[in-house]
């Protein structure tokens, strides 16, 4: 029985142990471990915590010697959720209680008869994560030699000036040049030789859009897959893969287990676009629908990222770094350091995203406050690189910028590595840099929450901790990295945490059926707490005068001289009786958008309704609308391709074998004879003149002259529009995301 005096702290840390004691009695394998008593264990970050965690010996809870084996248990509990770990290198954040059950076999990546596919929207000599990290986890998928095969499917980008423009000097004139390029990489660079003669590529045609300096497939990519190899397939960006894609076979039709990994967070970019209350919420769902509509289970990098598909999610960092920054680190061990002690730099690319003007402002502030007049160098090249020496100069602070080079040619040069962005899902640079031995000043973010392990990672939560910690890192050595804490960063072991989180349970996949609706959270309406308050009155008063309203209408209908038939009373009444009793503060600021589907009959109206968006007449209408601009025109494409000979079919055989090449064959000629009927269709609704149209109705030229049906005086009638559901399809099959980020 807790005093009266007793803390507002320590009755919730009361009912969290009655909480965690409840939990464990009914569940019956950590139960039989006797784990219902937990020392809490912080993680030592230098002068900030993480989040709000308690340790349960000062509540009089001591661990029984008997329960060693748990003596690295640790609870950390935040403000909306309780996550709790019985491993300290575990990064895994699973809000399902464990499972019990074995994976199902069609998931397992270890299984010798599966083949693994991976797709990702970017290649080399791109050097971005979207190209690295799936080029590396393909490589060392296949050197584990557990494996059918691997294939990674790269965009091979088929008109020039995308090329000069995403690769610079670095242009090829053929897939094969370029596919040499890549492999010579894994070979030299990534130290890789056997996994670069084994891995196959196969390349799908992309442009590039170049208002997103993004790319984006041209054509159905799964008809170039062979049914033989279609076992698992890997998604690198799930939701930019499928916003502009042309139609065709679905991916969890395709293959037997679909999984897709989340990299950016592109909900966090729409909060920084104009009519972001609009924006943002949209964004989140259509990434949402994306995700469910295309994956049977998904991957996020980082806690940054929110909630897609809560049920099929995992959280868990799967990239590793590669082994010329490990060799560093072990070579910076081995002797007495030459690094200059106050040799602070930064990398990334200069965008204001990336925090630059976070950390100008930090730099100034340690000048002003502890006399910490440091030097930074800046490395990388980027489109606000201008607009980042503008802003330094017009401080006190000492920024050198010297352009981009290799992270592994700063092992030995610089000591401290700095680095303010919270935009990030996962940050590259933060592991090449803890790999390689240095201090690591940064920002104490979720993003980060994979590196706070690490004894020479330095999180800062304000001004204050920065200057404290950024004090430390240059007055102090960083600690040596142990062999675990090495391999722990390595793809190596990434690649162990990856396969583990592909595999599904059956109990799993029981959940995902289960009728019990879904729930997804949205973003706060109002986040200004004033405005909020004062919101929620204006609700009150109105809610107030609603209730006053019903007791008027209440006394009418119980007068004598009301006319109504009795029975029609009463009903009135049960519905007046009705409270209007809702929490103005949670939809306010924490409002939900609920669901009565299970997961799986959702998942599949998800792709139902995007398949009707996307195969219909107008799909090519609402991508291009969307923001697609030409990557959009997907089934003129196709079309094109099928008619101007540009299908090279005997190269192609020879390539990818004749079953290929006849169901791309079959795929080209089903959408051109769906979409020449179709357009039939449309026009003869229209009631205008060959010259309207630009030739005779279903001609070759009316085809080539309009592209997509919208010509004429009336506004062509799609079949798919009169489906009450379809414009809301549109926002994703146009590529709404695209468009709602301006």
């Amino acid at each position: 029985m807790l005093s009266p005096g007793t803390l507002d702290w320590e009755v919730r840390v009361e009912e969290w142990r009655r909480t965690i004691e409840e939990y464990y009695d009914h569940n019956s394998e950590l139960a039989s471990k006797k784990a219902n008593k937990f020392v809490a264990r912080v993680v030592e970050t230098n002068r900030r915590k993480r989040s709000e965690t308690y340790n349960f010996s000062n509540c009089g809870y001591v661990q029984d010697e008997s329960e060693s084996e748990n003596k690295n248990a640790y609870v950390t509990f935040t403000s909306s959720s309780t996550t709790i770990n019985t491993s300290p290198t575990s990064s895994s954040v699973n809000s399902s209680p464990p499972d019990s059950s074995p994976p199902l076999p069609h998931t397992l990546l270890l299984s010798p008869s599966h083949h693994v596919t991976i797709v990702t929207s970017a290649a080399l000599p791109w050097m971005t994560g979207t190209a690295v990290n799936p080029l590396l986890r393909a490589a060392y998928l296949l050197a584990r030699k557990d494996f059918k095969g691997v294939t990674i499917m790269l965009p091979w980008l088929e008109r020039p000036e995308d090329q000069q423009s995403v690769y610079g000097n670095k242009a090829f004139k053929s897939r094969e040049e370029q596919e040499a390029y890549v492999r010579n990489w894994l070979k030299v660079d990534a130290g890789l030789p056997e996994a670069s003669e084994r891995l196959k590529i196969c390349w799908y045609d992309a442009w590039q859009q170049k208002a997103e300096n993004s790319v984006y497939s041209m054509g159905d990519i799964t008809a170039l897959i062979p049914n033989d190899e279609a076992d698992i397939c890997i998604l690198e960006e799930p939701e930019h893969l499928n916003w502009y894609r042309a139609p065709g076979e679905s991916w969890t039709s395709k293959f037997d287990h679909v999984v897709g990994i989340v990299h950016t967070n592109y909900f966090a970019y729409a909060l920084d676009q104009p009519a972001s209350i609009v924006r943002a919420p949209a964004m989140r769902f259509l990434c949402s629908w994306m995700v469910r509509a295309h994956c049977h289970k998904v991957v996020k990098l980082s806690g940054a990222l929110l909630e897609f598909a809560e049920e099929k999610e995992v959280v868990e960092n799967v990239h590793g770094v590669r082994k010329t920054f490990l060799d560093v680190g072990r070579k910076v061990q081995e002797g007495p350091s030459s690094i200059p002690a106050d040799s602070v730099y930064f990398i990334g690319k200069m965008l204001y995203s990336k925090g630059i003007g976070t950390l100008v402002d930090l730099l100034s502030y340690a000048s002003s406050t502890a006399n910490l007049d440091v030097t930074v160098d800046m490395y990388g090249s980027g489109p606000d690189l201008e607009g980042c020496k503008s802003l330094a100069s017009k401080t006190d602070t000492r920024v050198n910028f010297k352009g981009p080079v290799d992270h592994s040619e700063l092992g030995f040069t610089h000591k401290v590595f700095v680095n303010p962005s919270t935009s990030e899902v996962l940050c590259t640079t933060i592991a090449e840099a803890l790999a390689m031995g240095k201090f690591v000043v940064c920002a104490s973010h979720p993003s980060n929450d994979f590196f706070t392990r690490f004894p020479n990672c330095l999180p800062y939560s304000n001004k204050e901790e920065f200057v404290g910690n950024l004090y430390y890192a240059l007055t102090h050595d960083p600690e040596p990295m142990s062999e675990e804490h090495l391999r722990e960063l390595s793809w190596e072991a990434a690649t162990e945490r990856f396969v583990k989180a592909c595999e599904v349970t059956q109990e799993e996949r029981d959940r995902w059926i289960v009728e019990d609706g879904i729930r997804v959270k949205m973003p706060s309406l109002v986040r200004d707490e004033t405005v909020r308050k004062e919101f929620k009155e204006v609700l009150e008063r109105s809610r107030e005068r609603y209730r006053n309203f019903k007791n008027r209408i209440r006394d009418e209908l119980d007068s004598p001289l009301n006319p109504l038939p009795r029975s029609v009373k009463e009903k009135l009444k049960q519905e007046l009786d009705r409270k209007l009793d809702l929490d103005f503060e949670r939809i306010l600021s924490e409002p939900e958008l609920r669901l009565q589907l299970s997961p799986a009959e959702l998942d599949k109206s998800l792709l139902e309704l995007y398949n009707q968006v996307s195969v219909s007449p107008g799909g090519d209408i609402l991508r291009v609308i969307g923001g697609g601009t030409d990557v959009g025109r997907q089934n003129q494409y196709i079309q094109q391709k099928s008619q101007g000979g540009e299908v090279d079919r005997p190269r192609f055989e020879q390539r990818f074998g004749q079953r290929a090449a006849r169901g791309v064959q079959r795929v080209l000629e089903d959408n051109l004879a769906r979409q020449n009927k179709a357009f039939a269709e449309n026009l003869s609704n229209l009631n205008v003149g060959d010259n309207e149209v630009g030739g005779r109705v279903g001609g070759t030229s009316s085809l080539n002259a309009v592209g997509l049906v919208g010509v004429g005086r009336r506004r062509p009638r799609f079949p798919h529009q009169r489906r009450p559901m379809i414009p809301l399809g549109g926002f994703v099959g146009g590529g709404c995301a695209r468009l709602l980020m301006g």
